[in-house]
């Protein structure tokens, strides 16, 4: 079923107003008319894109487990790679409703003649009279006697020859001229009809009605008293009596904190945090503690490697920022650059370049995250391996992403610059490493161990380039897309 067809069951309700009673509907219903909203803003040829970005939007907000608590009331459209409907399309349109209306009107006058001819023979003419008006395409043409008589006889003849073919039967002959004769006609009318849709054969797609919403959310408020409750996605509107209110949601992050402390037990945690981000959302709740559980998630979430479940952290505090909200945004603005050259999300790291104060610049994780940014863009391995091994806050984390694909291209680096070995306790400090113990482990797991000479420890440079190369495509091909923003 595609988003269309879930969309048009909607009934008016509001953005974020869950009902009280009864079997609550899946979606929201100002969801609802946001996507109702979006099919009207763009013509047939361009449903298909905003379908697909409609996907995206409701695909992000599912997962981040606030589709109850965006406005979608005053959401803008997602019109991304959507162009507006420019005026040769317009005038396709103009064409395909001017050939259907002359199709139309070709087969009512036809039926009309038809029909004129059975009923009402033509009056007899009168040759008295001294002339003859009749109108013909708008244009009037005006007769004497003699012309008069001879265009009346025309008249006569051609009635007279509809009358012969409705009371006569038809010859073989004549009827297969007939039937040629429509056979060609309904050519003419497909063609005419062939831009009805982009493959000739499609129907258009039903417009989505609008329905009437409320763009004042209800609010309510928890009675859940349990500390701990289990993570379960949401597939109806929220309960209040399996929903805890702020009061408990603070006992509850006091005892999730000693938790991790004591037990380090990541994928309980994860799922606890997960339950409390789930009610922060159902009951609108915007302040300083949820930006405090958001952080606490995204950090613990980058201490286990778990990049998924950072990013949509991540994603929510960005909107929490926005609002003025005190939290650290300066030091996840730096993890988000070391992010996107992770996911190497050119396009976001733009627009993010361009938003960058100078107060901003002037901070130290930022500078180091911009420092990391210039090395990679330069390929300079040297000063990258360095910036690693003295990343600020939590930045370390998210580098060892990717720092094993930039080790790889710097190994190819090394490999075809130098001949005709090089030693081990340099490669360690060129690429990174704090022991040749890690260094020899890591050559091994990528057979590059065959290349190194067991007496000497030197790495054969050129017999190891091909291996090397091959590790680096390898690694660049490899593309974190499970948490891309």
């Amino acid at each position: 079923m595609t988003l269309s067809s879930k969309t048009s069951k909607a009934t008016s309700s509001s953005a974020q107003k869950y009902p009280a009673n009864g079997n609550p509907p899946v979606w929201p219903d100002s969801l609802k008319a946001y996507v109702g909203r979006c099919f009207a803003s763009v013509g047939p040829s361009q449903r298909g894109a905003m379908e697909k970005n409609l996907k995206k939007v409701i695909t992000s907000a599912i997962e981040s487990t606030s589709l109850w608590a965006i406005d979608w009331d005053t959401r803008e459209l997602p019109l991304d790679g959507i162009k507006a409907v420019d005026d040769g399309e317009d005038m396709l349109e103009k064409l395909k409703t001017d050939a259907k209306k002359r199709v139309d009107a070709k087969s009512d006058i036809g039926t009309v003649a038809v029909n004129a001819m059975r009923t009402s023979p033509p009056p007899p003419a009168s040759y008295k009279s001294t002339s003859i008006t009749f109108t013909k395409s708008d244009q009037q043409y005006s007769t004497t006697n003699g012309q008069a008589s001879s265009s009346i006889s025309k008249a006569t003849k051609r009635s007279a020859k509809w009358d012969q073919r409705i009371t006569e039967p038809e010859t073989t002959e004549d009827s297969a001229k007939r039937k040629n004769s429509n056979i060609e006609q309904e050519r003419k009318e497909k063609r005419l009809l062939r831009f009805d849709s982009p493959s000739g054969n499609e129907s258009t797609p039903t417009p989505v009605a609008t329905p009437d919403y409320d763009t004042e959310p209800e609010i309510f408020v928890g009675r859940s008293m349990k500390l701990e409750k289990k993570y379960l996605r949401l597939t109806s509107a929220p309960d209040p009596e399996t929903v805890r209110p702020l009061h408990i949601l603070r006992q509850t992050l006091d005892l999730l904190k000693e938790k991790w402390k004591s037990e380090r037990n990541y994928a309980y945690i994860c799922d606890q945090f997960k339950s409390m981000r789930q009610d922060l959302t159902v009951q609108l709740i915007q302040n300083e503690f949820t930006v405090n559980v958001y952080e606490i998630h995204a950090r613990i979430a980058l201490e286990n490697g778990d990049l998924g479940e950072y990013n949509q952290c991540q994603t929510q505090l960005r909107s929490l920022y926005a609002m003025n909200i005190a939290g650290h945004p300066i030091e996840f603005l730096a993890y988000r650059i070391l992010y996107l050259l992770h996911t190497r999300n050119r396009s976001d790291m733009n627009d993010l370049l361009i938003e960058l104060t100078d107060e901003q610049k002037a901070d130290d994780a930022i500078a180091h995250a911009l420092q990391v940014r210039e090395a990679m863009t330069d390929q300079d391995y040297h000063s990258l391996m360095r910036l690693y091994l003295s990343a600020p806050n939590m930045g370390g984390y998210i580098m060892d992403s990717f720092i094993n694909r930039e080790r790889h291209a710097a190994l190819e680096i090394i490999c075809k610059a130098f001949r005709p070995d090089v030693p081990l306790r340099f490669l360690t400090d060129e690429i990174g490493f704090d022991s040749d113990k890690s260094c020899y482990e890591f050559l091994e797991k990528h057979a590059l161990n065959q290349f190194i000479d067991e007496s000497s420890l030197r790495l054969r440079a050129k017999d190891a380039y091909p291996t090397a190369q091959n590790n680096r495509m390898t690694a660049f091909r490899k593309i974190d897309i499970k948490g891309q923003i």
